[in-house]
């Protein structure tokens, strides 16, 4: 994937999750009754919507990916979403005695699962554009 196409990709991941993230506390305030929002909450999850959309760069290559070297950029993605989305809810106090860390990993997993298995499909979406344009591209310079 070229570096243009992972620029694409991280401005539209840092916007989906942040306003997905973001929407989804409102929603869970509103379920839990929860009479304040504090602002910070949502300057954390600016941060952390930013930090894990840099984690596209993973993908970043001059040739075309084979399924196991996707494959095994996404492992190492789901690792580093991880390890952002852990250690940021240590500092701002997402992971508590209340609320321990598994719970925090299940949930995050689910997340990253769906994530992952979105991200293969626009992938592979990607790749057979990428290779139509491609053949389009060689059968009107044929025609020239």
């Amino acid at each position: 994937m070229g570096l243009q196409d992972i620029i694409k990709r991280i401005y539209h991941s840092f916007f989906a999750v942040w306003s997905l993230t973001s929407l989804a506390v409102c929603i869970m305030a509103l379920i839990f009754g929860w009479a304040t929002i504090h602002v910070p909450l949502f300057f954390a999850l600016f941060f952390l919507a930013f930090l894990t959309s840099l984690t596209y760069i993973v993908f970043y290559s001059k040739k075309e990916l084979s399924i196991g070297q996707l494959a095994a950029r996404m492992v190492v993605q789901f690792i580093l979403v991880m390890g952002i989305a852990l250690t940021l809810g240590y500092f701002v106090g997402w992971v508590t005695r209340t609320r321990p860390v598994y719970t925090v990993v299940t949930v995050i997993s689910v997340v990253v699962i769906f994530a992952a298995v979105t991200t293969f499909e626009s992938f592979q979406t990607w790749r057979l554009a990428d290779k139509l344009n491609h053949k389009l591209q060689e059968r009107s310079i044929d025609k020239s």
